[in-house]
Parts: structure tokens; sequence; C-alpha cells
């Protein structure tokens, strides 16, 4: 599936240029890659953000359509006003077909795991995985199956089968896990804890009449 956004270029700068594409419904962004001069862009503020719901759960590549002419890019960063969350800047950054580059790509959960009908909680720890590949190569997203995993189990980022691609992650790197709780890891251990207990008392229990034997 191609991904697609549509961008303008502009040549204001500056904090009030900024603030006026803003209040006009449009996101300053920059186009760059290839050793080619940087391009800036603007991206309408309401269409790039339907075209990042549609992403989810994909990667990040898209095609940018600058009067005219596509690009293939990356959503390289996404800058945010960290009070209201709003879009303040994007990066993109141009790739070829035969170019390597490193995207995160989305990790998806199929099916509900044994371990967590039985009363496990699961924790997954990998949304994302960091690849190194050509965009052809690129998924769009890694699918593990969690059906079969029990309480206790893990799946490591070494059984994830993906051709042409290089994880910069280590191969024992934990994707997602089905941890014990902590009430039932205690129920498991209270009948060890009972036999120390008794074995204490039959110890203590014991000592008096080898002490009477000895007086005697």
């Amino acid at each position: 599936m191609t991904f697609k956004a549509q961008a303008t270029t502009r040549t204001d700068t500056g904090k009030s240029a900024m603030r006026k594409m803003r209040r006009a419904g449009q996101v300053p962004a920059v186009m760059y890659g290839h050793g080619d001069p940087s391009v800036m862009l603007a991206i309408n503020e309401h269409d790039f953000g339907r075209l990042l719901e549609r992403l989810r759960g994909h990667s990040p590549l898209i095609e940018v359509e600058v009067d005219g002419r596509a690009e293939r890019c990356v959503i390289k960063t996404l800058q945010r006003n960290p009070i209201n969350g709003r879009l303040l800047h994007v990066d993109f950054q141009k790739v070829h077909a035969e170019e390597k580059v490193t995207v995160n790509v989305p990790v998806l959960l199929r099916g509900t795991s044994i371990g967590v009908k039985e009363g496990g909680l699961l924790d997954h720890l990998l949304r994302e995985i960091p690849v190194r590949a050509t965009i052809d190569r690129v998924p769009e997203h890694f699918e593990v199956d969690i059906t079969s995993m029990k309480m206790g189990q893990s799946f490591h980022l070494s059984r994830l089968e993906a051709e042409g691609i290089e994880f910069t992650l280590p191969p024992d790197s934990v994707v997602v896990t089905v941890l014990v709780p902590r009430k039932v890891s205690a129920e498991t251990a209270t009948p060890a804890a009972a036999e120390t207990t008794e074995g204490a008392e039959a110890t203590d229990e014991k000592a008096p009449a080898d002490a009477k034997n000895k007086e005697a």
C-alpha cells in the first residue's frame, strides 16, 4: 500500500512566518537527502493528521508530492507541541529504491495467549523494531502470533523471519512476554514454605528428647 502526502514549496522563514502558517492550518516541513539542497515545504495540518492515523501499524514510508513530482520519503521526525500535541514541524528524508534506510517497523500482536487466559499479564515491550533495509524490503509491520504463549514465556527478536533485513537490536531482545502475577507466584511458593516450617518444628520437638537422653 502506498501512502501519499501533498505539499507545496515555501520561501518564508522565521518564527513569525511559522506562526502565521500554523494559524492558517499549515505545518512547516523540510525535505532532504542524497546531497540535494533541502526543500522547505508546507503541508495541510488536517490532511496530514489523517494520513498519520492511516499510517498507524505501518512503516513510515510515504510519497511526498511537490509541484506534481513525487518523492519516496521516510517520515524522519515529527515535532509536536508538548502541551496540546499539535504538529509543529515535519522532516522528510528522501530515499532511492536501492538505498538502505533505517526505520521503525510496528509490531502487531495476533491472538490471545494461553497464559493471559490463565491469569497472566501481557507485556508488549517492543511495539516498534528498528530495521535497516532497502525500501522494497521494509515490511509494513511485523505480526507475532501469541496464541500459544504460556505464563513465563517470551517471544524474542531472533524468532522473526525477515529476508534481506538487518535488525539493529540484539537477537535476544524480548518483543513480548507473559508475566506471572505476584499472587500466582506466592501461591506456588507456599507449599515449599510450609514444608520448611514443618521441618523446623520437627527439629525443635526432637531437641528436648535428645537433651534428656544426654542427661540420663
